[in-house]
């Protein structure tokens, strides 16, 4: 029990930023007071973890890990905001009214986050009808869209169906091209001549002959035959989806805006929720007034505390440091 006793009051310390050392040499009085802080603490941590957790993972979509550094960083923020107060020798009025429109804030905050989980499912009724006013907005002009693309497969379908009829006319009219290939070759032509004192002189002479042979192959044509098969089946390929996407259309919008998961657009709806429903008012104002009490049970507590002997223990080594400086 002493073991756990120490254990405690080490963590008490930690939050509340109290030297351990210092105070368990205090009064029981003083570690009281720390375990009262450190309760207080507690409370207000629980709650901010939860916030920022639900906060994180609603909005934000970080995921379970994510959600969970969130509510970490929260509860951090929440203590370093209550050290202000738990640390200072004696609260002023600027350092009251400044936590005090902290609290406001951050009740604010709190109990937006809370009642937006609380009214989840009225807030969901109403997304609904607004989810579906926005699907019939957006329907007409993706259909619009949608059947403009098809059209334009239409029409390069269409082209592509012609230039492949005239093709196949034309190769079924032409099966066969002939080819005129014609050669020239230089032949040697040796030729004798006499002249008037009978003396005879040899000259070779080249003589150009031309052969002419005439080739039969398939119409070229058709080995373009395969290639706008492939377009056309392509093309068709493309048709089909787009024609699944518009059959589809109207389902992919709603499910694209629900998951749409807006902040600004549940506060608006919740807003519009408390004003026509006076319980849901009620329910926020309670909230409300409950973190805004939390807010301040660290303020409440300090400022009606008297001054301990943790305090006149701090005081006096202050003290005495200060005359130390002073001696040297």
């Amino acid at each position: 029990m002493r073991a756990f006793q120490i254990w405690w009051l080490k963590i008490s310390c930690f939050l509340t930023g109290y030297n351990y050392y210092i105070l368990s040499n205090c009064s029981e009085v003083s570690i009281r007071k720390v375990k009262k802080y450190t309760a207080a603490l507690l409370i207000i941590s629980v709650v901010w973890s939860f916030v920022g957790f639900c906060f994180c993972s609603r909005y934000i979509k970080l995921g379970v890990s994510g959600s969970i550094l969130g509510s970490i960083i929260s509860v951090l923020i929440i203590l370093q905001i209550e050290r202000q107060i738990l640390l200072i020798d004696k609260t002023n009025n600027i350092l009251k009214a400044t936590r005090i429109g902290l609290a406001i804030l951050m009740a604010i905050i709190g109990s937006l986050i809370i009642d937006q989980l609380i009214f989840k499912d009225d807030i969901d009724k109403t997304k609904i009808a607004i989810n579906q006013q926005k699907v019939n907005s957006l329907m007409s002009t993706k259909t619009k869209e949608i059947t403009n693309q098809i059209s334009a497969f239409n029409d390069a379908i269409r082209m592509k169906e012609n230039e492949r009829k005239i093709l196949i006319e034309d190769i079924n009219k032409n099966p066969n091209i002939s080819i005129i290939e014609t050669s020239s070759n230089m032949i040697p032509v040796t030729k004798q001549t006499t002249d008037s004192l009978k003396r005879s002189t040899t000259n070779t002479v080249l003589k150009r002959t031309t052969s002419t042979n005439v080739r039969v192959i398939p119409n070229p044509k058709t080995q373009q035959l395969p290639e706008i098969y492939n377009q056309l089946k392509e093309l068709n390929v493309q048709k089909g989806s787009k024609e699944t996407m518009l059959l589809n259309v109207k389902a992919n919008l709603e499910k694209e805006v629900q998951s749409k998961v807006g902040f600004l657009d549940e506060l608006t709806i919740m807003f519009s929720i408390i004003r026509n429903s006076i319980i849901a008012g009620v329910v926020y104002l309670i909230w409300f007034i409950f973190l805004l009490l939390l807010e301040l049970l660290v303020l409440i507590g300090k400022s009606n505390d008297s001054e301990s002997d943790y305090d006149k223990t701090i005081q006096k080594q202050m003290e005495i440091h200060l005359r130390k400086i002073q001696l040297l």
